[in-house]
């Protein structure tokens, strides 16, 4: 308080907080370890002859948490906005929770993977029931033609950063058709859970599932559902899971 009495730059204050189980679990428990984390990852803004900070340890009940201030001994030196404060606590996310995260974020990837996998198989069979002219998806497969149809309209290349806006909705309503056939919703949600968990790290919040096509993650499923449908417009439809893999666009 005394260093602070008549200083007259800014002063960031901010609180680093976890669930009593996590501070348990992986250490965080005593004052030590949180000074040890503090001290790695405490500045990278300003030179270190003129930084200052202070933390407090608070090992209280259900989550254990430090108070911390920091400040330049020049006034006007650093400027810390809010997003600033938010990516010094990503950074201290990330190490105290580094392996645990790795883990989520191998999961994340093999359900990604799973889910482009049924998604494309479910298109496959759609385009293979229509050139059989079994109808066990009416609306989506309506959606499709709409699509052919559409395309052979279009020059040039027929990827989805190509197309133009009216076609790219088209498309966009084809992939949140094929979310609610059962085998890819259940993909989707999984996913969605793993996301929503690796979120958590950095804040708990609630949060509602977007639609697929919203996902940027998944830009490939618009592009399979394109290609498709532009083997279905030239009477040249493959089945093969190997003539799916995503091209860019």
């Amino acid at each position: 308080m005394s260093e602070l009495e008549h200083y007259t730059g800014n002063v960031w204050t901010h609180i680093i907080s976890l669930h009593r189980e996590d501070a348990e679990r992986l250490g965080y428990n005593n004052a030590q370890a949180w000074r040890s984390l503090l001290r790695t990852h405490r500045n990278e803004k300003i030179p270190p002859q003129d930084f200052r900070w202070y933390a407090a340890f608070h090992d209280e009940g259900k989550h254990p948490h430090v108070h911390m201030m920091a400040w330049s001994v020049k006034p006007g030196q650093a400027y810390l906005s809010k997003d600033g404060i938010r990516q010094i606590k990503s950074t201290l996310t990330n190490q105290i929770f580094k392996q645990e995260m790795l883990h989520l974020y191998e999961q994340k990837s093999e359900s990604r993977d799973e889910l482009m996998r049924e998604t494309r198989r479910v298109m496959l069979e759609l385009s293979q029931q229509m050139s059989e002219s079994v109808c066990e998806h009416p609306q989506a497969e309506q959606m499709i033609l709409n699509l052919v149809q559409r395309l052979g309209e279009v020059k040039g290349k027929k990827s989805y950063g190509y197309l133009p806006k009216a076609l790219k909705k088209q498309v966009d309503k084809i992939v949140d058709q094929m979310e609610r056939l059962p085998v890819v919703n259940e993909c989707y949600q999984k996913w969605w859970d793993l996301q929503c968990r690796a979120s958590d790290f950095y804040s708990e919040k609630e949060r509602q599932r977007p639609p697929l096509s919203q996902q940027k993650e998944f830009r490939a499923i618009k592009n399979a559902v394109i290609r498709e449908a532009e083997r279905i417009r030239q009477n040249q439809i493959s089945f093969e899971d190997r003539d799916m893999e995503d091209g860019g666009g």
